[in-house]
């Protein structure tokens, strides 16, 4: 089962009528803490098989009673439909206006990001179709690769020997993981918190210092989808 799945099931469990409401309850329960527009959003992007930041999935797991760790895998979202007797037939899951469904894509692995420290990487063998296998996922952006890390320097957020899925064609939007490619050939894996006027703000996956980049020491700048286990990985 999906992260999206599994909030899915939940929703209709608790006969709430659509995501958007469950946004607007649980940011009128909040007192104003939580904004219903970011909720809204953050369950939007589960549903497409994209993984928001924990801690914007917090308000929605606390609401069920759950940890934001549920939302962050297909095991851990899996283990907590079991838990909860949510497993069903995927011909019996219900669709919700606004969130179509999705078929996954074959997303091919294209090299190895050796991570050191603040961010930095170094890429091998980043060769689109160089045979290094696939992981299936959700991702409307036909040009979607996926990179194994290596290193622990991002931990927990993203682990040793696991696949970031990186979509070169969309957009990033304000909390997600990004992939940069700096003007001096260097690169780098961080959280993008927001856009000024002729620079971005971002801030260590794993937390910490921030850091401000002016527009023109960017070369690209490339939105991570969803991060995905090992074992989540097929040979080409």
């Amino acid at each position: 089962m999906t992260p999206g799945e599994l909030l899915q099931a939940l929703i209709a469990k608790r006969g709430i009528p659509s995501p958007n409401a469950l946004a607007d309850q649980i940011a009128l329960e909040s007192g104003g803490e939580a904004s219903a527009g970011s909720l809204q959003s953050a369950m939007s992007r589960l549903q497409s098989g994209k993984t928001p930041r924990t801690a914007t999935m917090k308000p929605i797991a606390e609401f069920f009673g759950l940890d934001a760790s549920v939302f962050q895998t297909p095991e851990a979202a899996t283990a907590a439909a079991e838990r909860l007797g949510l497993i069903r037939d995927e011909a019996d899951a219900p669709a919700f206006a606004g969130y179509p469904k999705h078929q996954k894509s074959k997303i091919p692995v294209v090299g190895t990001a050796k991570m050191g420290d603040d961010g930095f990487y170094e890429e091998f063998s980043a060769i689109p179709g160089a045979g290094d296998g696939y992981v299936e996922h959700y991702s409307d952006d036909k040009s979607a690769y996926c990179l194994r890390v290596k290193g622990m320097s991002m931990f927990p957020a993203i682990r040793d020997g696991w696949y970031v899925i990186v979509e070169p064609n969309s957009n990033p939007s304000e909390g997600e993981y990004v992939l940069i490619k700096k003007s001096d050939g260097r690169r780098m894996v961080k959280e993008f918190l927001f856009r000024r006027s002729g620079s971005i703000e971002l801030m260590s996956v794993n937390g910490g210092a921030r850091l401000t980049l002016e527009m023109h020491e960017i070369q690209d700048i490339q939105p991570i989808c969803a991060v995905i286990p090992p074992s989540k990985w097929r040979p080409a």
